[in-house]
C-alpha cells in the first residue's frame, strides 16, 4: 500500500509542513484522497479528519490506502485537537475543511463544536493557525444570504475561503491546481513579516462647521482592512487608525483599532505612535481631508440666505511623516477623479518622487466600482525604477496583493 512511489515527486514545498484536512458530509469528498496524494507528492504530512457525515462518502479505507495512516473519525482521550495546535511534535502549519458543507460553514460562524471537524477548525482558529474554508454545495445552500453574511463574517475574521465557479447549479470541489496554489500561499506566507510592526491609516476624516455639520467623504476603510488582514496573515504586528468608516463592525476586526475623527486627530495619534514604538512601516490608506473649515461653537442658525463657508488647508500627514522619520518605509494612497490613466500613473509617479515614498497606490475615486463605497477597486502600483502594475479586483484581492508585495519587498530588504 506505500506512498514511496509518490512522495515527493513534484519537490519538497511542503516538507516538514503538517495539513489537517477537515472532510464533511459533501459528495464532493469524493475528491479528498486526490488532494491527499498530491500534498504527499510535495513531502507534505496530510491529517485527515472526518465528519460523521462524511464517511458516507469517502471511506476510511480508501484513506488509509492513500497516506499508509488511519483518518480521524472522533476525538479521543488523548484530546487530539490540542495536540494539533499546541504540541511542536504534532501541530499543523494549516487546517483546511475541504470540503466544507453549508452547515458546517455556519457551525464555524457561530463557534459550534460538536464533531471532530468543527473542533478541529475551531481549536486552529483559536491558535491562530491558517484556517483555509473549501465550501462545495448546491448553489441554494451557498448562495443564499443567511450562509453569505456567515462568510462574511468568517471573512472578517482571518479564515480564508477558496470559493469555485458555479457550474450545474452547484459550486463544486475546486481544481487541484488551484487549490494547491492557495495552500503554497498560505503556507509559505505564514509569520513571514513576525517581529515587524505597522501603522495603517484607514477610513475618512471629518472636518466639523459647527457642533452638528461637518464636511467629509464616503470612505468605508474597507480598503484599509483588508491590507491590514493580509499583513497580519503575515505574521506582522498591525495597529490601524481608523477614522469614520462604513460597513465596517469594529467587533469583528482582528487588529487593534484607534478611532479618530479629523485629520488633525489621525496626524497626531499617528505621530505619537511612530515616536514612541519601534514601527517598521506606515501605510497611509485615509481618504483624509484637504481643507477644514473654520469651526464655530455650538450650531450655525438655520435659514440663512447667504452663508460664507471659509476652508483652509489640513496638514500634509504622509509629507511630515516622511519628512521627520526619514528612514520609515512608507506606502500611500493616492486618489483622483475623472482623469485618463497616463495621467493618474503621472500623479502618482509624481507624489512617490517628491516625497521619498517606497510605494504609490494611485486610484480613481468617485467613480462606479472604483474607490470609496465599493467593494472592487482599480488602482496602479507605482514603485521607483519599476513600471506600474495594473490591478482592478475587489478590495480583498487588491490588499493581498499590495500585502504580498510588502512582504517580499521586507525580505529582499533582510537579505540584503
Amino acid at each position: 500500500m506505500g506512498i514511496a512511489e509518490i512522495y515527493g515527486a513534484k519537490g519538497d514545498r511542503l516538507r516538514n509542513k503538517r495539513i489537517l484536512i477537515g472532510v464533511t458530509g459533501s459528495i464532493a469528498a469524493i475528491e479528498v484522497p486526490h488532494l491527499v496524494r498530491e500534498i504527499l507528492r510535495y513531502e507534505g504530512d496530510p491529517v485527515v479528519v472526518l465528519s460523521n457525515d462524511a464517511t458516507r462518502f469517502v471511506t476510511k479505507d480508501a484513506l488509509t490506502w492513500c497516506m499508509d495512516k488511519e483518518p480521524i473519525t472522533e476525538i479521543s482521550g488523548i484530546s487530539e485537537h490540542v495536540k494539533w495546535v499546541s504540541n511542536p511534535d504534532y501541530k499543523v502549519d494549516l487546517c483546511l475543511i475541504c470540503p466544507a458543507t453549508a452547515n458546517t460553514i455556519s457551525k464555524l460562524a457561530n463557534g459550534v463544536a460538536d464533531g471532530p471537524v468543527t473542533l478541529a477548525a475551531l481549536s486552529s482558529f483559536g491558535a491562530e493557525i491558517p484556517l483555509l474554508v473549501v465550501p462545495a454545495a448546491h448553489t441554494v445552500l451557498l448562495d443564499n444570504p443567511i450562509t453569505e453574511r456567515n462568510i462574511s463574517y468568517l471573512k472578517h475574521q482571518n479564515v480564508h475561503f477558496l470559493v469555485s465557479s458555479e457550474m450545474e447549479n452547484k459550486r463544486k470541489f475546486p481544481p487541484l491546481n488551484d487549490l494547491m496554489k492557495c495552500i503554497f500561499e498560505l503556507i509559505d506566507s505564514s509569520k513571514r513579516l513576525k517581529s515587524k510592526k505597522f501603522l495603517i491609516t484607514g477610513g475618512a476624516t471629518r472636518e466639523y462647521l459647527d457642533d452638528v455639520r461637518f464636511i467629509s467623504n464616503p470612505s468605508t476603510g474597507l480598503s484599509a482592512f483588508y491590507v491590514a488582514q493580509a499583513l497580519k496573515n503575515h505574521g506582522a504586528e498591525i495597529l490601524l487608525v481608523l477614522g469614520e468608516s462604513h460597513n465596517l463592525d469594529l467587533e469583528t476586526l482582528t487588529v487593534p483599532v484607534k478611532t479618530v475623527q479629523s485629520t488633525q486627530d489621525l496626524y497626531e495619534t499617528v505621530r505619537t505612535e511612530l515616536s514612541s514604538l519601534n514601527y517598521h512601516g506606515f501605510i497611509s490608506i485615509a481618504a483624509v481631508s484637504d481643507y477644514k473649515p473654520q469651526y464655530q461653537s455650538g450650531k450655525i442658525p438655520s435659514k440663512q440666505t447667504d452663508l460664507s463657508i471659509t476652508l483652509v488647508p489640513t496638514i500634509k500627514v504622509v509629507e511630515d511623516i516622511r519628512n521627520s522619520f526619514p528612514d520609515l518605509y512608507i506606502v500611500a494612497y493616492k486618489a483622483e477623479v475623472g482623469i485618463a490613466e497616463d495621467d493618474l500613473i503621472k500623479r502618482g509617479r509624481d507624489f512617490l518622487n517628491k516625497h521619498q515614498l517606497e510605494m504609490v497606490c494611485a486610484n480613481w475615486v468617485g467613480e462606479p466600482e472604483k474607490g470609496f463605497v465599493s467593494k472592487t477597486n482599480e488602482l496602479f502600483i507605482i514603485r521607483p525604477n519599476i513600471p506600474p502594475l495594473h490591478l482592478k479586483d475587489s478590495k480583498m484581492v487588491i490588499g493581498k496583493r499590495i500585502a504580498e508585495i510588502i512582504t517580499e519587498e521586507f525580505i529582499n530588504r533582510s537579505d540584503n
